[in-house]
């Protein structure tokens, strides 16, 4: 549950070098005069007015008067304006000359007789204005300020409301003597405020001096025009529809944090005040997240205050950048399951495309202070998990103490997924990073869309189809299917029989033993797997090609390719089997981690006492995946030549760093016109170590030479050899290319190529369909893990006329299929004669009907005659189509 906002006078937090006063600021979470901010404060709420400050001459009543004009705000100190201080102890009134001779010699519109406020010693001064009302976006503050010995010192402006109070933003000082403009950006406040200045003033012999303040840009002389993608307030005002639900009251009354905010789950709205809200840290990490109120242990690092209430008592989400951890070194936090994004979020023509947000305040403050990401996870079925970067954020500088927002579209997401909040350590880091007040957007609940746009979609009762395994056809219950795989084998070389007699357990799947008399320059059989046909009928065959390998960061995906087609087979026919395995993953190289054996002393000397030297002059060359093996189901001539059925292109090896999905990687459908199957190219040759190309159907020339390069079919299929110790990197069984600098190229008909210097990720091969295959189909991007061969018999069922065909892996789809010379009927059942292949005749024909089960002899005695007298033509297939022996 997320609690009321709380009203209270923020004050300011400055982390001063004395420890005395540090922990000081610890304690209380105060600066300034404590008396005088809660006085102030009081006298803010009331509207009353405190006579012990000094105002500047007005002519006006003594209650805050509410103007949008930018002229009442101005103040040159010689005329009416809306700006007090405190007489007492803080700024005085005056025009030069001064005692002090490093002080001002004219005002800061160059008048020897002008005013200014002038304040000299050690303090805290400030000035503050009356109320103002709201502002627009581009609204700015921008004041004259002349500073003597103030580069220690801090300028800070703090906004206050009814709702709670913060700083704004803070400027350091400087010791330049002479009159200079600061500006400060206010922006949207849609409820009447007030400013309050701030001057940290650090030593005896400091001193400062204000002069003309105003507001630049911050009213409309019109009400606000709210456009369709705003929200309205009570009072008029327009917020952008990215402020409503974020837990910040940005309307007067805080009703942007009521109008069914209440219906988003709790778990996608975090403030952290009462815990973590489902987010968990990464066990294993160097860094770990910690909840924390008030100023950080460091000084001049991390958070003074929460975004929430703007004060000590809030509670943020930050990783401490410990000088005892290494360069590089991660912490990263984990969101709970959300379900998938709604449909017009991914809808190009909706008016609510990417509505659906991630929204939160993030905060860096201190030197070297390293990078914060976001990432996404989705969770898809039987596959490992990719991370997706939605937003990435470094700073080698100093942001301040000032808490930043941002809002991230999410994308189309189909599958269950979670969030990833990762921090990393710079060099020499002196920063905490922090996150508060995380939400998701309403739309992506389908809150406060139109129900005409949210159509059936539900989030609390989401239909995931890639989470349901299709229901079996009755008709195929108990069939034989017959499934081939790489018998448990990874890498570049295919299984031996050893492995592949223990998955298969002795049945008519069998591994190819190459004769000892076998000409090593023919083809090679190794690794290839053997299927022969118990009888005589009509086949699925589904083919499925291995995914590539993922690159050194970890991120990204590369499916392999499916392709399906129907075949008649004769009692005793071959079939052989090459069946891609998927490309060896790159060697991990996230600073800071060590994830596998292969991080070897080279890699980890990168991060010793001369890290950005190292770093610097560190190249890497074994940062791309392998490819995936492509899925090949072949005949052998008499002379031993291959004769292609059908092939399943491997995915490519992804490269090295930002993962950029164009869909090239993955394993995909036929190959355009005209192309020969050959292996795949190096497109550039000035890429440095490039990965190696997919190997094809056939050899093609220039690619024999290279190690890294996959075999083709008519030469073995092994895969490449990567560049990454310990077989990191290397390509697939089945052609997929070694990974280098640049992923791996994936097998198939023709391979992928590889060298894409921007990109770094290998292509994925091209798939085959032979014109022996009815129903053929492909699918690009399928297959999340090794290659795999569905093999299934034709039935007499499903109320077909002839045969019935299974269209999936699943058993579900089906469809009727009819004997050569005969068509499908309209009803998707029956069979009717094919006229173009029977040719013309004065013969009636009757539909084509197999005889029931549950005839006795006789009858299916005489309907066999009746269909021999009918259909003569048709009778010398008889005995092959229904597979008799």
């Amino acid at each position: 549950m997320i609690s009321d906002t709380r009203s209270e006078v923020l004050t300011a937090n400055f982390k001063q070098a004395s420890r005395t006063v540090h922990d000081w600021r610890r304690k209380f979470a105060l600066s300034g005069n404590l008396l005088l901010r809660i006085f102030l404060g009081l006298c803010y709420i009331t509207g009353t007015n405190c006579d012990w400050k000094e105002r500047m001459p007005r002519g006006t009543n003594n209650n805050m008067q509410i103007t949008s004009h930018e002229s009442q705000y101005a103040c040159d100190l010689e005329k009416t304006c809306n700006w007090s201080w405190n007489q007492l102890d803080s700024f005085k009134k005056t025009s030069p000359p001064l005692r002090n001779k490093l002080g001002p010699n004219m005002d800061a519109s160059n008048s020897t007789e002008g005013h200014f406020l002038w304040f000299t010693g050690y303090g805290k001064p400030q000035i503050w204005s009356s109320k103002i009302s709201p502002t627009g976006p581009r609204c700015i503050l921008e004041l004259a300020l002349y500073q003597v010995e103030m580069s220690n010192g801090i300028i800070k402006l703090l906004i206050i409301t009814n709702n709670t109070s913060w700083i704004a933003a803070e400027r350091q000082g400087n010791n330049h003597t002479k009159w200079e403009k600061m500006r400060f950006t206010i922006g949207t406040i849609s409820q009447p405020h007030q400013l309050i200045i701030e001057m940290i003033v650090p030593y005896s012999n400091s001193s400062i001096a204000i002069d003309n303040i105003q507001l630049i840009e911050c009213f409309s002389d019109s009400e606000p025009i709210c456009t369709e993608n705003m929200y309205r307030c009570k009072n008029g005002s327009c917020l952008n529809r990215t402020r409503v639900c974020d837990l910040t009251k940005d309307c007067a009354e805080g009703e942007d944090e009521e109008d069914d905010c209440d219906k988003i789950p709790k778990n996608a709205r975090c403030n952290f005040e009462h815990g973590w809200c489902g987010w968990k840290n990464i066990p294993g990490r160097p860094l770990n997240w910690t909840l924390h109120r008030g100023a950080t242990p460091s000084e001049k690092t991390g958070p003074s205050y929460d975004h929430t209430y703007r004060n000590a008592s809030g509670t943020y989400a930050y990783v401490s950048m410990s000088p005892k951890v290494e360069y590089g070194s991660h912490g990263t936090i984990e969101s709970p399951l959300y379900n998938p994004t709604p449909p017009y979020n991914g809808d190009p023509q909706s008016f609510y495309y990417k509505s659906c947000q991630v929204r939160f305040f993030y905060h860096q403050y201190g030197a070297n202070s390293g990078s914060l990401g976001l990432y996404l996870v989705q969770v898809k079925p039987h596959q490992p998990q990719y991370y997706d970067r939605l937003w990435w954020t470094y700073l080698s500088g100093d942001r301040n103490d000032v808490w930043y927002k941002q809002a991230v579209s999410l994308p189309d997401i189909k599958y269950r997924y979670f969030l990833q909040f990762e921090a990393s350590r710079g060099y020499y880091s002196k920063a905490d990073v922090a996150i508060d007040d995380f939400s998701l957007s309403p739309e992506c609940f389908g809150i406060g869309v139109p129900p005409e746009v949210v159509g059936d979609f539900n989030y609390s009762n989401p239909v995931i189809d890639s989470e349901k395994i299709p229901d079996q056809h009755t008709d195929f219950v108990n069939e034989t299917v017959i499934h081939i795989t790489t018998c448990g084998n990874t890498g570049r070389i295919g299984p031996n029989s050893e492995q592949c007699n223990e998955e298969y357990n002795r049945t008519d799947i069998e591994l190819v033993t190459p004769s000892p008399e076998e000409d090593p320059l023919s083809f090679n059989l190794n690794g290839i797997q053997r299927w022969i046909v118990p009888r005589g009928g009509y086949y699925t065959l589904i083919g499925m090609g291995a995914r590539g390998g993922k690159g050194s960061s970890g991120m990204g995906s590369t499916l392999g390719a499916l392709v399906r087609g129907v075949i008649e087979l004769e009692k005793g026919d071959q079939l052989y089997f090459m069946v891609g395995q998927a490309g060896m993953d790159a060697c991990p190289k996230i600073l800071g981690q060590k994830l596998d054996s292969c991080q070897g002393p080279a890699y980890e000397s990168s991060l010793g006492i001369s890290k950005v030297h190292e770093v610097r002059r560190m190249k890497i060359r074994d940062g791309g995946g392998g490819g995936g093996g492509a899925t090949y189901i072949f005949t052998l001539k008499s002379n031993g030549e291959q004769h292609p059925i059908l092939i399943a292109g491997g995915g490519g090896g992804l490269g090295l760093g930002q993962f950029i999905d164009n869909g090239h990687q993955h394993g995909r459908g036929p190959a355009p016109p005209g192309r020969q199957p050959t292996s795949g190219t190096v497109l550039s040759s000035q890429a440095d170590s490039p990965g190696g190309p997919g190997g094809g159907l056939n050899e093609s020339s220039g690619t024999g030479q290279r190690t890294t390069a996959g075999a083709p079919l008519v030469r073995g299929g092994v895969g490449g050899i990567g560049c990454g110790p310990r077989n990191h990197g290397n390509g697939g069984f089945g052609g997929g290319g070694g990974g280098c600098l640049t992923g791996g190229g994936g097998g198939g008909y023709i391979g992928g190529n590889t060298g894409h210097k921007e990109l770094g990720n290998g292509e994925g091969g091209y798939s085959y369909a032979s014109s022996e295959l009815m129903y053929v189909h492909f699918l690009s991007g399928i297959n999340h893990g090794p290659g795999e061969v569905y093999i299934i018999p034709a039935i007499s069922g499903c109320g077909c006329d002839f045969r019935c065909i299974s269209l999936d892996q699943y058993l579900s789809e089906t469809k009727c299929l009819c004997p050569s010379g005969w068509l499908l009927s309209n009803n998707s059942r029956s069979c009717v004669p094919d006229d173009n292949v029977l040719g013309d005749s004065k013969v009636t024909h009757q539909p084509f009907m197999i005889p029931l089960r549950g005839l006795i002899n006789l009858e299916e005695i005489a309907s066999e005659i009746l269909l021999l007298y009918l259909n003569e033509p048709f009778n010398f297939k008889q005995n092959e189509i229904f597979g008799t022996e």
